[in-house]
């Protein structure tokens, strides 16, 4: 991808490149309270948004940015051609230094603790440059005179008039390794290979608000390894499913069930916050609840830089529990109701039916097995299947 071809983050935010500290923050406040999701604006700006905030600022990233137009410090166009014909080496003939891999870390992450905060420990592994040679991997060690510490030696050879043959093959002065070291000068400790591994602990704090997928950055924590840039630990957040809440965004949903008799007769009932705050639900006076009714509760969501988001309450009533109602319930009930249509009733051209309770099911198993029956009847009857075939055949249903 070249230069121009990358997102401009100064445009996106409506800034010019010797915009302040204070006036990238403040940019990215008004814009993005402006295209934030939640008030209906478009979700891929608002990531643009966010993404240029994020670059702009970092003072290293936004360091490598102005330089080279990337925030990891990456040169574009010329000195990437100039890279690939003099290995690595620039205009001026400086090496410039590799940058090492970032190394990615899952972190599960409870509903809980997005909502609280909390700090997680973890411990890791990495290669370490070996402090007793300063990961030179000896004493004297010295740059190969023969091929220029590049590892490999290129050969010619002439074929005949006019035709030669170049071919590329390890250095055997230093066996390809780019180096030499004196005898009995490599590194009694990391015996020669520069790099010894090393465990460390990573103190991770998930604020309040945090997100599944979001990514918190430990620059330059990666591998270290001589001549390179380590690359950064990348923990990546994951949260787990919990029973009751579910999130979107900064909101939270909790399914309620409540019975046929609360839905018309109003309920009280509480619930525990994942602060382990007690919330007293109590139904509005005279209001009769139904199936898929959503109610909310403001400011109960989720922190962020924002604000906080609102808890939803999705009111399932629950007509598998039987309710009977006596007369006197009944009659109440109807004088609280809308009036039912009458329809009236020819008994000489219309037929009383009883209704009964079904399992379905049980009458789908019943089915199956009755279909499964007939068709046994069909090939037991069929005069094709006689004689030892049709004796086969009779065996095999009946297994």
């Amino acid at each position: 991808m070249s230069k121009s071809d990358k997102p401009n983050y100064y445009k996106i935010l409506g800034l010019s490149k010797d915009a302040t500290a204070r006036d990238i923050k403040k940019a990215y406040y008004t814009l993005a309270r402006k295209h934030h999701p939640d008030k209906g604006g478009d979700l891929d700006k608002f990531k643009a948004i966010a993404k240029a905030h994020e670059v702009l600022s970092d003072e290293e990233k936004k360091s490598n940015y102005d330089k080279y137009g990337d925030e990891d410090g990456r040169p574009d166009g010329t000195g990437d051609i100039l890279n690939m014909f003099f290995g690595g080496q620039g205009r001026g003939g400086n090496k410039k230094k590799q940058r090492g891999k970032d190394v990615s870390f899952p972190l599960n992450i409870t509903l809980k603790e997005f909502y609280t905060g909390t700090t997680k420990k973890i411990n890791i592994k990495k290669n370490v440059l070996c402090a007793a040679c300063k990961g030179k991997g000896g004493h004297g060690v010295q740059e190969c005179d023969t091929c220029d510490g590049k590892g490999q030696r290129v050969i010619i050879r002439q074929l005949g008039p006019s035709m030669i043959q170049q071919m590329q093959t390890t250095c055997n002065d230093c066996n390809g390794k780019g180096e030499t070291c004196p005898p009995g000068s490599r590194c009694g400790k990391c015996r020669g290979k520069k790099i010894l591994e090393q465990s460390k602990q990573l103190v991770i704090n998930v604020n309040r608000g945090m997100s599944d997928g979001e990514k918190i950055k430990f620059r330059g924590e990666g591998d270290q390894s001589p001549g390179v840039i380590p690359g950064d630990i990348i923990i990546v957040l994951k949260e787990k499913k919990h029973p009751v809440f579910r999130r979107e965004r900064s909101h939270l949903f909790i399914n309620w069930k409540i019975s046929l008799k609360e839905a018309i007769c109003g309920f009280k009932f509480i619930i525990t916050h994942l602060d382990d705050r007690k919330l007293l639900i109590v139904s509005e006076p005279g209001k009769i609840y139904q199936h898929g009714d959503m109610k909310a509760i403001h400011d109960e969501g989720l922190m962020d830089s924002f604000g906080r988001g609102n808890l939803y309450i999705d009111f399932q009533v629950d007509f598998k529990k039987p309710s009977f109602f006596s007369e006197e319930q009944k009659r109440r009930l109807r004088s609280l109701l809308p009036k039912a249509p009458l329809i009236k009733v020819d008994r000489s051209d219309s037929e009383e039916v009883s209704l009964i309770e079904v399992d379905l099911e049980e009458e789908k198993r019943k089915f199956e097995e009755q279909v499964q029956k007939n068709q046994y009847d069909e090939d037991a009857d069929d005069p094709h299947l006689s004689g030892e075939q049709g004796s086969q055949q009779a065996q095999c249903q009946t297994q």
